[in-house]
């Protein structure tokens, strides 16, 4: 009776252990609304279109910041000079809102932490709106991929 009673607490013991080993499902928040119109390359100029933006000011009238492709870490980054308030500013953990423009269905996604990683904001082409699970929080950027 004894043995029996160690092996079913080491049972349950391991149980336990192994219940706190699963990660957490990370978090998603559709950021829909309509667009702004600003992400395209009339704004942020290069003369290639960004299906992608981020914006240092929830309304979409601060400073912008796009990119046509995937960032998987946005350190180095800074909001476009002269494009409104919060222009010259690191990208990093200071967007709180989103825009993808028409371009090829590919929509996109702010990530919490570099690398695609942890919770994260979305929309569909032609969408935008206020960050949620990312607002000051943002690390990565994708397009295309991970969105819904």
């Amino acid at each position: 009776m004894r043995i029996q009673t160690k092996l079913f607490t080491a049972a349950v013991a391991g149980a336990a252990v192994l219940g706190l080993a699963v990660p957490a499902q990370a978090s998603s928040h559709h950021s829909s609304g309509n667009s702004t119109g600003r992400c395209g390359n009339s704004v942020l100029g290069g003369g290639n279109y960004q299906p992608l933006c981020l914006f240092y000011v929830h309304d979409g009238s601060g400073a912008i910041w796009g990119r046509d492709g995937s960032v998987s870490n946005l350190a180095g980054y800074t909001f476009k000079s002269g494009s409104g308030t919060g222009s010259g500013q690191a990208v990093k953990n200071n967007a709180t809102a989103m825009e993808s423009e028409y371009y090829e269905n590919r929509g996109g996604t702010v990530w919490y932490n570099s690398g695609y990683n942890g919770n994260y904001d979305w929309s569909y082409d032609g969408e935008g709106g206020q960050l949620s699970y990312t607002w000051n929080n943002n690390a990565a950027t994708e397009v295309g991929i991970g969105v819904g």
